[in-house]
């Protein structure tokens, strides 16, 4: 009996002698194959480009298109490592896409570099000599400034074990921004698709979804006609883009059965107005139609049916809340949490990928947890303390020129993996200090922090006031709950004119 290997010799010594390629061409055959009287048996492209020149006398090769669909051919790249084998309806395909076929690199446009060879030592060569086009990202998720002067860019994604190529181009005179992301290896069987917020200086945002695409399209031309396409002049308007576009891009991983199933149940919980998940409680309008808890008290009328509402709430719904398992609302952000809605209500209220606003009123920057911590470092240094344990130790003069009833000082404070923001005003009557911790609206009752102050010249003389953490809020109101210090009182632990004081966040 013959055996796969005993076929497969058989074929490749059929194709070694030309027997089932092109006799023009010297490609494969593909079906319907021409026999021409004293040509031999050609391709259909060959046929149809010269039968009208050479009035050929011919007829159908059926004998051999039948032979050609039991044939297993080899990949011409076989002499270069490729071992797999694939029928002529497949060999087209997967030769443009080989991972062993000799490619260009994709910054050749750019750079002019010269090099070409197979996918994986592509992949080093990019990391060694185009670093600075190299983005490794965790968790699935990767920030990406975009400037409207950059025409086009080529970017290599690391997530091991995964590599990805983007590629995006601004088109100006048609006003529109393109991009596609494509596997290297094609090993993408569990990344089947990703999303993509487009921001600019405004909360608002335009998001795009789309599916990651072979390896064929990263050595080709960039093709606009299968690339997302992104109006800017709606992205100008909904987000206040400027100059400079920020991409938000999120691969989705490939979902378990468990979560398929969730998503397909959050689907009728998904809120009418601001598209996020209802969680009790849940509001319904005269004809049933339900809101989220955080849209109802901004809403008159239904806004599915214009009906009035009421504050009727819709227990069915809320009932079955407890058998489905919310992903965070943050997870476009990058948070994979799934749990249930006591659950996710808590890690919302701490999430890492809670979106932050810079502690400092002056700056607009924004991020997650760890790109406001990277910021601050780079940006806000001289006001930023690291005071887990110690805290830390400051004086400013007693003077009551400097009176002028305005805020004074705001530092930042990191501790137990938190961001707080001190702030300290100065009335002609007393001074007010006063703590706020950042994004987490679990903070407050959880965190204190402790004021004292010292009289240098007897540091064993001390005044120390101690009150809760308080979550962010505007000025007026958090100087009514902030720990008051009557400037009477600082006299006397004034030393030469300066008060000293001890300031410590702890944690109960």
């Amino acid at each position: 009996m013959e055996t796969d290997i005993d076929l497969y010799n058989f074929s490749d010594e059929l194709v070694e002698k030309n027997c089932l390629c092109c006799a023009i061409c010297k490609d494969i055959l593909r079906p319907p194959v021409m026999l021409i009287e004293n040509v031999g048996n050609i391709c259909t492209p060959c046929f149809d480009e010269k039968h009208e020149d050479m009035n050929w006398r011919y007829l159908n090769n059926y004998a051999l298109e039948n032979i050609l669909k039991m044939v297993k051919f080899p990949c011409k790249f076989k002499s270069k490592g490729c071992n797999d084998r694939f029928s002529y309806e497949e060999l087209t395909f997967h030769q443009t896409n080989c991972e062993y076929r000799t490619k260009l690199c994709s910054m050749f446009k750019f750079t002019a570099c010269e090099w070409e060879g197979n996918t994986t030592d592509f992949i080093d060569h990019f990391k060694e000599y185009h670093g600075d086009h190299v983005i490794i990202f965790e968790k699935n998720l990767f920030y990406l400034e975009t400037s409207l002067s950059e025409v086009s860019l080529v970017k290599l994604l690391v997530m091991k074990p995964h590599t990805f190529i983007l590629r995006m181009q601004i088109n100006l005179s048609r006003k529109k921004l393109f991009y596609i992301i494509c596997s290297v290896k094609d090993d993408y069987s569990s990344f089947c698709e990703y999303s993509v917020k487009h921001k600019g200086a405004s909360e608002n945002y335009i998001k795009t979804k789309s599916k990651i695409l072979s390896s064929y399209h990263i050595h080709n031309e960039f093709d606009e006609n299968i690339a997302v396409e992104v109006d800017l002049e709606a992205l100008r308007q909904v987000s206040q883009i400027s100059d400079t576009i920020t991409n938000i891009f999120k691969i989705k991983m490939e979902e378990s059965q468990a979560e398929v199933i969730d998503e397909k149940m959050l689907h009728f919980f998904e809120c009418p107005v601001c598209k996020n998940f209802m969680k009790p409680p849940i509001y319904q309008c005269q004809s049933g139609h339900s809101v989220c808890n955080l849209c109802r008290p901004r809403l008159e009328k239904c806004p599915t049916c214009r009906a009035i509402f009421g504050n009727t709430r819709n227990y069915s719904l809320e009932g079955l809340t407890t058998g489905i398992r919310y992903p965070c609302i943050f997870h476009d952000s990058g948070c994979m949490e799934i749990s249930s809605v006591s659950d996710i209500l808590k890690h919302e209220s701490e999430c890492p990928f809670k979106p932050y606003n810079c502690p400092f009123k002056d700056c607009s920057s924004t991020g997650n947890h760890e790109v406001i911590l990277d910021h601050l470092l780079s940006f806000h240094f001289n006001s930023v303390i690291y005071g887990d344990m110690a805290g830390y130790t400051e004086s400013f003069r007693l003077d009551q020129n400097s009176y002028s009833n305005k805020i004074f000082e705001r530092k930042c404070v990191i501790a137990f993996n938190h961001i707080f923001r001190l702030t300290c005003k100065r009335f002609a009557e007393h001074c007010l200090m006063a703590a706020e911790i950042c994004g987490c609206k679990s903070g407050e009752k959880t965190f204190v922090y402790e004021v004292a102050i010292i009289d240098m010249s007897r540091p064993e003389k001390k005044l120390i006031r101690t009150d809760y953490c308080l979550n962010e809020m505007p000025d007026d109101e958090l100087f009514k709950r902030c720990i008051m210090f009557p400037n009477t009182v600082l006299t006397s632990y004034s030393n030469h004119g300066m008060v000293t004081f001890h300031f410590m966040i702890k944690q109960k």
